[in-house]
């Protein structure tokens, strides 16, 4: 066998020995790669005992929640070396919870789609993109017996993407339809391992075959797009900003994102310019900001960050409809330079990627 799992009260006696038999009988070819300890059981925070009856049979938790929600418990409370807390509560919150992820995917399979790829608009994109990295993400994850950052990455985690998509997208467009049975698909072959029959059954209401015939999801290139990524994070940004009446302050952001985030480097290059040594105090102010801005991003969105400097505007002009339907105003958007409705004065507060708002 390539790698045994097993429980860490057996590393003393049983797999010591699993090793060194193989070592002994087998070239090392067929040596086993590795061994995957498991944690023990608690039973609302105590160690179970069957002597004492603080147990809970299989067989009893299967018969009140069902096989799904007792495996997805078991392999999402924690890492398979981790042990693991059966609390009757939280048990029943997983089953409610895949209850609901049950309506959700009927809603999706009872709507037909007829759309193609031309009807994808920026949010489909974008919900495509991130369904990529989270096919990457829990494919790493399971390669490390990491069941439970794949199955939180799997479903938890991609929850937040599909809140966020059901309030921007028009779900009654083609390409709303078509993201979301794709996203489905995908979704329920990664669940597999989790949640088997569910998945299944899903699967089969979907496409129409078992998912014991779908193969492992991989990584479309086609639809992994880090500026879409990076774009829709600009609005979700703004969003919350607007949320919480958050300001920053103007000026040029080119510095720290070609400079890198050292706030000295930054500053020694600023300061080659008359016009912004005149304002020191503002301008130190403006790159630690910065600075922090693209300290807290991954390499290639602040690459990416230089291309959508030029669409910044174009971003919250397309995204116009969706800020006056959340907030229930009129929205006006406006460029550095532009005349501008602004009786609070608030346009010298902006700062690249974090505009200035007014509200009235």
């Amino acid at each position: 066998m390539d790698y045994r799992c097993s429980g860490n009260d057996l590393i003393s006696n049983h797999l010591t020995f699993f090793l060194y038999h193989h070592a002994e009988l087998f070239e090392e070819p067929k040596w086993p790669q590795g061994i995957t300890v498991m944690g023990m059981g608690l039973l609302e925070g105590q160690k179970m005992s069957s002597s004492k009856g603080h147990v809970v049979l299989p067989s009893d938790a299967i018969e009140e929640y069902g096989a799904d929600t007792v495996r997805f418990f078991l392999l999402n409370s924690a890492e398979p070396w981790q042990d693991y807390d059966w609390r009757s509560e939280q048990v029943q919150s997983t089953h409610d919870q895949l209850a609901r992820f049950w309506t959700r995917a009927q809603d999706v399979i009872e709507t037909a789609s007829d759309g193609g790829e031309s009807d994808l608009n920026h949010i489909d994109h974008w919900l495509l993109s991130k369904l990529q990295g989270t096919v990457r993400d829990v494919t790493e994850a399971m390669e490390n017996f990491e069941t439970r950052s794949a199955s939180q990455t799997a479903f938890y985690s991609f929850d937040e993407h599909l809140k966020w998509y059901r309030k921007r997208a028009d779900l009654d467009r083609p390409g709303a339809k078509l993201t979301l049975r794709e996203v489905l698909k995908t979704r329920l072959r990664l669940l597999a391992p989790f949640v088997p029959f569910m998945a299944d059954e899903l699967h089969e209401q979907l496409t129409g075959d078992s998912i014991d015939e779908a193969a492992w999801p991989e990584p479309d290139p086609e639809f992994e797009s880090t500026r879409t990524e990076v774009e829709e994070t600009l609005v979700e940004d703004l969003t919350e900003d607007v949320r919480d009446i958050v300001t920053a302050d103007n000026s040029s952001g080119d510095e720290p994102r070609e400079t890198g985030p050292d706030v000295g480097a930054v500053m020694g290059k600023v300061m080659q310019h008359e016009e912004l040594r005149e304002k020191g105090d503002e301008v130190n102010d403006l790159v630690q900001e910065l600075v922090e801005f693209v300290r807290e991003r991954p390499d290639d969105e602040v690459e990416v960050l230089t291309e959508v400097d030029d669409r910044e505007q174009s971003v919250y002009e397309d995204a116009r409809q969706f800020f006056e339907r959340e907030f229930d105003a009129e929205v006006e958007v406006y460029r550095e330079g532009e005349e501008a409705y602004d009786p609070a004065d608030k346009a010298k507060n902006a700062m690249p990627f974090r505009p200035a708002i007014h509200l009235e």
